[in-house]
């Protein structure tokens, strides 16, 4: 019996109303974890980094109503894939999602 249609029931299920709120993340735990992939142990360096996830969640939260829900998924999702969750990366891809033409 394989277990690939009860993980993606449970994927699926897992993702439904994301967009409707903002994760949390743990930002000074993934700000240490990324400093430390990269080589980097300075205090003011991880300083800076929750400093910029910080402003980035802000930013998300005055725009969050004015992306689509769709979009908002996808970015969500998106960010939690290989490395720690970001919330500059979520406004990055939100930017260039609201920015993008149709096809």
């Amino acid at each position: 019996m394989s277990i690939i249609p009860p993980v993606l029931s449970l994927i699926a299920s897992l993702s439904i109303g994301v967009a409707d709120t903002l994760p949390e993340f743990d930002t000074p735990r993934n700000c240490e974890a990324a400093m430390k992939a990269v080589g980097g142990s300075q205090i003011q360096t991880v300083q800076q980094c929750i400093a910029d996830e910080r402003s980035a969640r802000a930013e998300i939260e005055r725009q969050w109503g004015t992306f689509a829900a769709s979009l908002r998924d996808r970015c969500i999702d998106e960010t939690q894939v290989g490395g720690g969750p970001s919330y500059v990366d979520i406004l990055e891809c939100l930017r260039f999602g609201a920015l993008a033409k149709p096809m």
